[in-house]
């Protein structure tokens, strides 16, 4: 005569015989996802050498030509403008379609986009100035920049939206279904 079964998995007098029919209590092993490779490879520090190299020559090159006027440092505020505008589209671009190698990503945001914008240039500035106009110039550089980055990642996201089929946006993670990395048309 079989014995009862309990839900531990095991007969209801205490014996070592598990059910079958019971839900066994421990987790199913799950498969372990695959890690990512490192970020910190020797090609990404020399693409970011390069790119902070010739970000950083193109901002001085821009500055020696469009120099700030004594009052308010409007080149600067250009470029950061421009150069966080430059980071935005890009970054939306590279995460909706999972392209660009990491090498390239590093060099271009991080190593020339980084050195071309720099705040560090704006701080001086705001140390020379006097209290009410550095803090003005602060949140007018802050408040451009972070609009600047918003409008030029939601330019590219409606964009790559145009090549996309019609249908459900896709979940948060997958890559954008209008791309040839996805298997989409493009």
């Amino acid at each position: 005569m079989d014995e009862p079964k309990t839900p531990g998995g095991q007969g209801a007098h205490g014996s070592a015989r598990p059910c079958r029919d019971a839900t066994p209590n421990a987790i199913p092993p799950q498969a372990t996802p695959p890690r990512p490779g490192p970020r910190i490879t020797g090609r990404n520090l020399a693409a970011v050498a390069v790119g902070g190299l010739c970000g950083a020559g193109l901002r001085v090159g821009l500055g020696l030509w469009f120099p700030d006027g004594p009052g308010f440092p409007a080149a600067t505020l250009a470029i950061n403008v421009a150069g966080t505008a430059a980071l935005g589209a890009l970054t939306s671009y590279w995460q909706v379609t999972g392209r660009g190698p990491g090498w390239l990503r590093a060099g271009v945001g991080t190593g020339f986009l980084g050195a071309f914008t720099t705040f560090s240039a704006l701080v001086l500035f705001a140390l020379g100035a006097a209290p009410g106009a550095a803090v003005l110039d602060l949140a007018i550089s802050l408040v451009l920049c972070v609009a600047a980055a918003w409008a030029a990642m939601a330019v590219v996201e409606r964009v790559l939206d145009r090549g996309a089929p019609p249908g459900p946006a896709p979940a948060a993670g997958t890559r954008h279904p209008g791309t040839p990395d996805a298997g989409g048309t493009t």
